[in-house]
């Protein structure tokens, strides 16, 4: 008996460890210098205090000047492209037309801000690349949502562009101080304001519409 329960504590450990890794996949800067850092990345952050206590936070925050408009830029580009792709899917398969607008602000909103960073790259000279962690967990998050419609569509796309919301802030609240160029100082400002209000009327719909537990 005492055996068995090893076993299952055991295998206990490694789902949860996984499945911390995957969130963390989804944010984490490029190792493209010797200060490549690990982590998990928390998978919702309610005030400030929470942001700055994240993995995420912290590793972007120990990034300063072009190291972090570089990181920021190309993990960005590929973040923003799956908040789009997710969007386009509830233009067609969400149910409340309430979403259905919002999806529309993000596509307008974020495929602009992916025009202007891949003119800055290009610009400044940074290599236009991204993590394959980041543009695989992009993938899977839009995966996530093949195949729903309905209320199962929403409340999953929700639940998905809450953490999506989520790790963007994490990985934007540092530019304000620490990014070089002043673009990019601008642009993660407008990053956490509007993604933190979009962030609380998507948990107020969680409420209006039951998908709350």
């Amino acid at each position: 008996m005492n055996k068995r329960i090893a076993i299952i504590s055991i295998v206990s450990a490694v789902v949860i460890v996984g499945a911390g890794i995957a969130v963390y996949a989804l944010t984490r800067p490029q190792s493209t210098t010797s200060d490549s850092m690990s982590g998990i990345s928390k998978s919702s952050v309610s005030d400030e205090s929470d942001i700055t206590k994240s993995i995420v936070y912290q590793q972007y925050a120990a990034l300063n000047g072009e190291k972090y408009d570089k990181n920021f830029l190309s993990n960005m580009i590929v973040h923003h492209q799956g908040a789009v792709d997710m969007a386009k899917l509830a233009l067609v398969n969400a149910k409340h037309q309430e979403l259905k607008g919002m999806a529309a602000g993000i596509i307008a909103a974020q495929e602009k801000e992916i025009s202007n960073m891949t003119a800055w790259q290009k610009d400044w000279g940074y290599e236009s690349t991204s993590t394959d962690s980041m543009m695989g967990g992009m993938s899977a998050m839009t995966e996530m949502l093949e195949g729903r419609s309905g209320d199962d569509f929403d409340k999953v796309f929700i639940e998905q562009m809450i953490m999506h919301h989520q790790s963007a802030i994490e990985m934007a609240t540092p530019g304000a101080n620490n990014a070089f160029h002043q673009e990019v100082k601008d642009l993660t400002k407008a990053v956490v304001s509007a993604q933190s209000g979009e962030i609380a009327q998507m948990k107020q719909w969680q409420k209006d519409w039951g998908y709350t537990s």
